[in-house]
């Protein structure tokens, strides 16, 4: 359908490397988009930008350290130097969550952990938004976390980041929407990229990967591409009445007893 199409539209995705970021773009530019990645990982965005040249579309590549101040407001002048038109913005970067007790987690890990998880994507919304705002027109879609919704022992900083993240996106819908800039965000629960296999796959994980899979109605952890037809969806006029929504992508883990 012509509603969840990209065609002729351009996507800004942060954290492209590798995961949640390279099925993202892989799903827009089949889509129709043209793309542009950010990330550290100067080599895993070049594999991001082979998959999205191999859907005939044109990617840019942009190596950035959002965790820095300096890194994200460079990434976001770069990306304009690149096209000073972008229709769509992911904000999808983020730190894995540092596992420990809130009476043992050190301001630096905190720091980290908001620094990338949420100031990133407030620079880079900063420098993207202006120009969607000059042509009445645009989509952000953050990518946050289930871990916004529940408690769960030892995630407090990533918890907290994410919870936060959902309230900017709510400001950000408040603010932006009169200049018809849509603004939603995405909670998924565990999803199985290479990093998500990597942990829960161990034997060692298997009791309690049993357990948190329990909890989710459809007994299953979630997949990339389920993420990333999330926030195709978001992005595309299909979407055009949802504004400020944090969705859970969790199989109805929210939901259950």
């Amino acid at each position: 359908m012509k509603d969840f199409r990209l065609d002729g539209q351009r996507a800004l995705i942060s954290g492209g490397s590798k995961g949640l970021g390279a099925a993202i773009a892989e799903t827009f530019a089949e889509a129709g988009a043209d793309i542009g990645v950010i990330g550290r990982n100067t080599a895993g965005l070049h594999n991001t930008k082979r998959l999205v040249e191999g859907k005939g579309r044109h990617c840019d590549v942009i190596t950035a350290d959002l965790a820095c101040a300096e890194g994200a407001q460079r990434a976001g002048d770069k990306a304009l130097e690149l096209c000073p038109a972008w229709d769509v913005l992911v904000n999808n970067a983020g730190i894995a969550a540092i596992v420990k007790p809130i009476l043992e987690t050190s301001q630096a890990e905190w720091d980290e952990t908001f620094d990338l998880n949420l100031r990133s994507i407030l620079l880079l919304s900063q420098a993207l938004v202006p120009q969607m705002i000059a042509r009445g027109s645009g989509k952000i879609v953050n990518i946050s976390s289930i871990g916004a919704f529940v408690g769960s022992p030892g995630l407090s900083a990533y918890a907290a980041s994410k919870a936060a993240l959902n309230q900017l996106t709510r400001t950000m819908a408040v603010e932006w929407g009169p200049h018809k800039i849509h603004v939603n965000a995405i909670c998924p629960t565990v999803i199985l990229t290479d990093m998500g296999h990597a942990i829960w796959d161990k034997p060692a994980m298997k009791e309690q990967r049993e357990l948190k899979e329990k909890r989710i109605p459809l007994h299953r952890f979630g997949e990339p591409k389920e993420v990333a037809n999330v926030a195709l969806f978001l992005a595309s006029a299909a979407s055009d009445f949802i504004h400020g929504v944090s969705l859970p992508l969790d199989g109805g883990m929210t939901i259950s007893p």
